[in-house]
């Protein structure tokens, strides 16, 4: 309880976001070209300890094959166990494991609510990127930019994650021709 109101004391919202953003990428092997979807069923996942594929498509309203290969990918990078069901032979229940289950504990501190406020969190960042796919890394650009306010395009770069540059400037340039976000 300490721990999560002296995190929320000493950052901003945007500081916030961007952390958030940033245990959510460890969360997902840090993988910052994760879905924000994938994020939102870690999330749910975690919220309901042994639930099942079934139920998280009903809950989040995703078909079946959108849903197996979120569920195949987070059980590959070791981000959620599998258990057989004692009602189901057929079913398996889902919980988070491992380093996605610590990673995923410290973005729930910055949330009063929770994984409800979470999954709000990030299906805000979905509307408001506007895109079929938004990832993780979509999602920190914008944050940064709320943090830091008009910054040039390299202040947004340096404050991503360490892999291609080439991919983080498409993520960038493809956010300013969505109308996303303004480059000068």
């Amino acid at each position: 309880m300490f721990r999560q109101q002296a995190k929320r004391a000493m950052t901003t919202r945007g500081q916030k976001a961007c952390l958030v953003i940033d245990h959510l990428v460890e969360a997902l092997a840090g993988d910052p070209s994760s879905s924000l979807r994938r994020a939102i069923i870690l999330t749910d996942i975690d919220a309901h300890i042994g639930t099942t594929q079934t139920e998280i498509m009903q809950r989040l309203d995703i078909n079946k094959s959108a849903m197996n290969r979120e569920i195949e990918w987070l059980f590959n990078y070791g981000c959620i166990r599998m258990q057989d069901s004692k009602k189901d032979a057929r079913a398996k229940k889902l919980e988070v494991c491992g380093y996605s289950k610590r990673a995923l504990d410290n973005a729930l501190d910055y949330f009063p609510n929770a994984h409800k406020d979470l999954q709000k969190f990030l299906n805000l960042y979905i509307k408001v990127l506007k895109q079929e796919r938004p990832t993780l890394r979509d999602a920190r650009i914008i944050a940064t930019l709320y943090d830091k306010g008009k910054v040039q395009k390299s202040d947004v770069m340096e404050n991503l994650y360490s892999g291609p540059a080439s991919t983080d400037n498409r993520a960038y340039k493809k956010l300013v021709e969505d109308g996303v976000i303004e480059d000068d």
